[in-house]
Parts: structure tokens; sequence; C-alpha cells
């Protein structure tokens, strides 16, 4: 089980916080049939399937890590069916939530970062709201006044477009490039999250080139600021810690990965009731 900092409870009970729910928090969903979202690395196995031949290159780039590359190139090779190919597998299969999902609204954190393309989370969330849940895409010109909430909303920010819209989507080495040169206000706001809330990172590593630069500026700039938060499944080495503490300003919140990550479950719904015994403290002082 994850023992929880006083500091990520306090800050989730005062709706300080963002959670940045990567695609492992959606790997337990299933769909009627059975069938679970694809891995990133899954995804491109299927891709490169689809695409016309030769596929060493891009067999190659997927099995050097270098997923953006790989990606890249399969769109280019599948042309007009790209879109079709994506929304087979991320909006065709009507997904379901799972009960990670539900321990991570329990939370009710006012702003929710993802990266994934899904609408899993999004769909359960507004079910469950009365809809009173705002979901805006990294294009949308009024995410300042989303930002700054109210008493009845609350915030799905999806930081790489949604499936909806399967043309906006940022997926590839090309799409990464073009959404910090077109879209560099939406940085700032996440810049500003960053210095102004305390992240708690689940289901997600530290691939993300994005993530990764909003957070090594942060780390620079701000060399005594209060830590961001990520839940690691496994072991990591001391060195590995150090790197994302020196870099990233992140401290690791390790569990165990087996049967599919049962621990991290049971630790959220920990850390809901930590909360809820944190916001009645609260509401009987003055330091709400």
């Amino acid at each position: 089980m994850i023992t929880w900092p006083n500091e990520v409870v306090s800050s989730i009970a005062r709706r300080r916080s963002v959670l940045f729910l990567g695609a492992g928090v959606s790997m337990n969903s299933k769909n009627d049939a059975g069938a679970s979202p694809p891995s990133w690395k899954e995804f491109l196995e299927k891709a490169i399937l689809r695409c016309p031949a030769p596929h060493t290159e891009m067999k190659k780039l997927l099995n050097n890590g270098d997923y953006l590359t790989c990606c890249q190139i399969a769109k280019y090779k599948l042309n007009h069916d790209w879109v079709p190919f994506v929304e087979e597998m991320f909006l065709t299969p009507q997904f379901k939530h799972n009960d990670l999902h539900t321990a991570i609204l329990g939370l009710d954190s006012s702003v929710v970062l993802t990266p994934n393309l899904d609408k899993i989370y999004d769909n359960y969330a507004q079910s469950k709201t009365s809809n009173l849940l705002k979901i805006k895409k990294f294009y949308d010109d009024d995410i300042p006044r989303a930002l700054r909430g109210g008493e009845n909303q609350r915030l799905i920010l999806k930081i790489h477009g949604c499936i909806d819209t399967p043309d906006k989507l940022v997926f590839t080495r090309e799409d990464y490039a073009d959404i910090r040169n077109k879209n560099a206000n939406f940085y700032r706001a996440i810049d500003s999250l960053v210095l102004t809330h305390t992240f708690l990172f689940l289901g997600c590593g530290m691939n993300d080139p994005d993530l990764s630069l909003v957070l090594e500026q942060y780390a620079r700039s701000f060399a005594s600021a209060p830590p961001h938060y990520i839940a690691f499944s496994g072991k990591i080495s001391d060195e590995y810690g150090k790197m994302l503490q020196n870099n990233y300003n992140l401290r690791i919140l390790q569990y165990s990965p087996t049967n599919n990550h049962q621990e991290l479950l049971e630790s959220v719904k920990d850390l809901s009731s930590l909360v809820e015994v944190k916001r009645q403290e609260l509401s009987n002082s003055y330091l709400w």
C-alpha cells in the first residue's frame, strides 16, 4: 500500500491538486467483448501490421523505444486510413470504466489532466456529476475561464486532444512540435498549474515529452519548490529515483504491480478516505 504524504492529502482536500491520469488508468477497462484498450506499444504494433510494406524501419524504431517517430511514419503510410484506424482502436470498442476510475472520481479533484485519447473516464465522470463537468482540449480558447472553476464545476483537461476530433490528436513527433508552436498559451496555463497546485501522476511514466519539459523547467527555475508526486509500480534504482527528483522535482510513491495493479486501486481508495477526514477537519477551522 502507498503511504500517502500529508501534502498530497491536504492538497486534494483543499482542491489545490491536479490529478494526471496516464494510459495505465484505463488498462483494466473492458468492453462487452472483454477487450481492453491498447498500450502505446500495442497500438503501434497493430499500426505497423496495417501499414503497407516495408515495415523494417518502423519495427526498428519501435524496438528502440522511439514511439513518436514510429507513429509518425505509420501515420504517413496509412494516409487517409489513419483516422479510421485510430477510431477503431479507441472509439469503436466502447470501453467501460473500471474500479480505478470510480476511486479517482471519489477524490473529487477540481482539475484532472490527461493525455489519454479515450473517453472512458470522461463519460463516467459526466454520468456521475449530472454533467456539472467541463471537458476542454488544448486548442480551446476559454481554458483560462475553465481553470478558474467555480463551486459547481469540475474540469477535465485533455492535453493531447480527444478521439472525438481525431484530426487534432497529438500523437506523433510532428504533432508535438506543432502543439508547442501553435498553442504556446496552453502551455503557459499548464505552467501556472505546476506552480500553484500539487500534481499526482497516476498510471503513467515519464515518457511524455511535453510533461518532461514542463517539469524540468519547474525544477530548474524553483529549486526549493514543493515536490510533485508519482505513483510508480515495481522497483526502481536509487539512481533513477534521484534523477526524477533532481530533474523533475518528483517524489516516487511505490506500489506493487501484481494482480493488475490492485494495490494502486486500494491505495487510491485509502487516499479518498484520508481526504474526507481532512476535509472534515478543514471545515472546522479557518484554513479551508
